[in-house]
């Protein structure tokens, strides 16, 4: 099925122009600062003054129907255009499909240049702290916004399922042209889209080879043992989600990005792309009307819960409905925060009210960010910092650490739509760790609760902040559950069993102790198992750098191994880790610097020998344990069992068990 439409909005609504479009410039995505502005009005996106953008699934790894939509603009021509057909034709076999139209488009060359010029003195503003002049110059920028959108071209293409093609690794090449007519005179603009078929990501439980490596001399090999050490199929699963996006709902992802997919829409879009569960974030705090729209109403916030739980029910596919709230007044404009509320224990968590006071049309001067947390606690929610060290121009204001408030789960640690890692979430990662390192080691194997906060550690999450559909997972977070259950899903993520990436799947386990776990071990002799699996998405195992992080700083750097396949274990044998070491964290990063995985903590407690729950007595519990350990050599790799290995032999046996029962009562 192939369709195709043709898109006025501005003909018949040319008097809301002069303020709607500042909501843009109020909800910037930008890296740091910058103003915000789309990328349709830069000059090097220009095609001799048209803008032509294919939007498509970057990749998809279940099988499924496909869309290409084309959206084309006429910015900065010397003349109108007709729009006279568009031809996209399937590389592997030629096959051609031809979508005729005659659809006009006026020049905005004279708009485009007003814009650019007003955008210059916004700087100038901006920098000299003029808040009227920034508020002035908002305006202007928002009606010649408006008045560049002009006319917008959208033809969609659509791909059936069995188009896919057979074999994971092949692409999908469609070659795009659209065809104009300008002055008499007929041009070609083409595009490849290239969409390509990969494996699914991995989920925990794939074979994986065996490497050791000696952390105090650097020598890293391969496990005598040749062949692969399959993982125990009883192991819990990692599934994959993306838990901060941005439906047609949020207005700038329908302006900016001509976004008109829903809820729904996104659904589809995740699970073909191979995610497990989403959440959508909608932006709450902007308030006005639009089109006859209200943006953001309670009615909207309705409409596309229902959407959620519907998909949820019909497709086994986990879907909760959040928002993303402003929070906090930061600098004379008052800026706020952005953060993310997610549903504990309903798959949505209501609307939540965000108003907003000041600025234009009320996107700036929220509610406090306590106020805000509070609002989402109290409605059965929990919530996230959303990418804080980024902030923009008229949008969103970094996070504020040293306001005190409480009651919030965790930070986005890495948040990018194309799934790179930029000088804001290197911020982010030396925070979260500083953060992490303010929690008191854990004692009797647990951490403590922490007063007027959810859980009992900052948990870090990955996310992509996407504003359309086929950004969905550049970047994402992987939760170790016994399920996808949407309670599985919200348990991990509170507990920070969670890894953020781009793609690569990287966990440990020290002691028995897994990611988000306490690990009770001796002190200076501990092995930690890294393991780290991809796919050929996202190149060899053997092609990444593997660095622990204890306690935030740099503890060891594990090379590339080189090996060829997609599933590794490396066993670092004595880590050397001791009081007053209190965690560990990992990241992986392939040696193109593409692909990236950070781990959350495995937080550790250090014990005498013989002590299973390190409460510093020997007692029938800690017994129990020994006995489970008595099975052969390298029995330590089993819960609790290295703590038990008194003589540090890697065999628990009778020798350790006397070490045991002198030391029973008398410990």
């Amino acid at each position: 099925m192939h369709t195709f439409s043709f898109h006025d909005p501005w003909q018949d609504r040319r008097s809301a122009v002069n303020l709607g479009l500042v909501a843009v410039i109020a909800l910037q995505s930008a890296a740091l600062a910058h103003e915000y502005h789309p990328e349709w009005v830069e000059p090097d996106a220009l095609d001799q003054g048209v803008y032509v953008d294919v939007q498509h699934p970057r990749v998809i790894r279940e099988r499924g129907p496909v869309e290409i939509k084309v959206t084309v603009r006429n910015v900065a021509t010397s003349s109108d255009l007709t729009i006279d057909s568009v031809r996209y034709t399937d590389v592997r076999d030629g096959r051609t499909t031809l979508h005729r139209v005659q659809g006009k488009l006026p020049t905005t060359a004279d708009t485009y240049q007003r814009y650019h010029a007003a955008r210059s003195d916004m700087r100038v503003a901006y920098g000299l702290a003029d808040v009227d002049g920034v508020e002035r110059l908002a305006r202007r920028l928002s009606a010649l916004l408006g008045e560049l959108s002009g006319s917008v071209f959208v033809d969609r293409y659509h791909i059936g399922a069995d188009e896919i093609p057979a074999r994971t690794g092949d692409a999908l090449r469609i070659v795009i042209e659209v065809n104009l007519i300008q002055n008499g005179t007929h041009r070609t603009l083409q595009r490849l889209a290239e969409i390509a078929f990969q494996p699914p990501l991995p989920h925990g439980r794939e074979p994986a080879r065996v490497w050791s490596f000696d952390v105090a001399t650097g020598l890293l090999q391969p496990s005598p043992t040749p062949g692969a050490s399959a993982r125990r199929p009883e192991a819990p699963m990692w599934y994959a989600g993306d838990q901060h996006l941005h439906t047609t709902y949020s207005i700038d992802a329908f302006i900016v990005y001509r976004t008109e997919e829903n809820v729904a829409d996104y659904a589809t879009a995740a699970e073909l792309s191979g995610l497990d569960w989403i959440i959508i974030t909608d932006h709450s705090n902007v308030h006005f009307s639009w089109r006859g729209t209200e943006y953001y109403a309670p009615e909207q916030f309705a409409e596309g819960a229902m959407q959620a739980e519907s998909y949820s029910a019909e497709h086994s596919f986990v879907v909760l409905y959040g928002q993303e709230m402003g929070a906090g007044q930061t600098g004379p404009l008052a800026l706020p925060s952005h953060y993310l509320a997610y549903p504990f224990s309903s798959p949505s968590t209501g609307y939540l009210e965000n108003p907003s006071t000041r600025l234009i049309f009320n996107t700036a001067g929220c509610e406090p960010q306590q106020v805000i947390i509070d609002r989402v606690n109290d409605a059965g929610g929990f919530g996230f910092i959303a990418h804080p060290f980024r902030f923009g121009i008229l949008g969103y204001a970094r996070w504020d650490f040293d306001n005190h408030a409480t009651g919030w789960a965790g930070v986005e640690i890495w948040s990018d739509k194309n799934g790179e890692i930029k000088r804001a979430d290197e911020l982010a990662l030396r925070k979260w760790h500083e953060l992490l390192d303010t929690i008191p080691g854990p004692q009797e194997g647990v951490l403590a609760e922490r007063p007027d906060f959810p859980n009992a550690f900052p948990v870090g999450l990955g996310s992509s902040d996407a504003h359309e559909p086929r950004l969905i997972g550049a970047t994402f977070t992987y939760a170790r559950a016994d399920g996808a259950s949407r309670e599985d899903i919200v348990d991990a993520l509170m507990n920070g069993r969670c890894v953020a990436s781009n793609g690569p799947l990287l966990f440990g386990e020290l002691n028995g102790a897994q990611i988000g776990d306490v690990a009770i071990l001796p002190e200076n002799d501990n092995d930690l198992h890294l393991t780290l699996m991809t796919t050929p998405e996202f190149g060899p195992a053997g092609d990444y750098a593997l660095t622990v992080f204890v306690n935030g700083a740099v503890h060891t750097v594990v090379p590339p191994t080189g090996d060829p396949g997609f599933s590794l274990i490396v066993e670092l044998d004595d880590c050397d880790l001791a009081p007053p070491d209190t965690f560990v964290t990992v990241r992986a990063d392939s040696v193109n610097d593409r692909f990236h995985a950070i781990t959350n903590p495995i937080w550790l407690q250090f014990a005498a020998a013989g002590d299973a729950n390190a409460d510093g007595t020997m007692d029938l519990s800690d017994l129990r344990a020994f006995s489970s350990c008595l099975s052969g050599p390298n029995s330590e790799s089993g819960d609790f069992c290295d703590i038990m290995d008194a003589d540090r032999d890697n065999d628990v046996d009778l020798a350790d068990f006397a070490v045991f029962e002198k030391s029973l009562g008398a410990y």
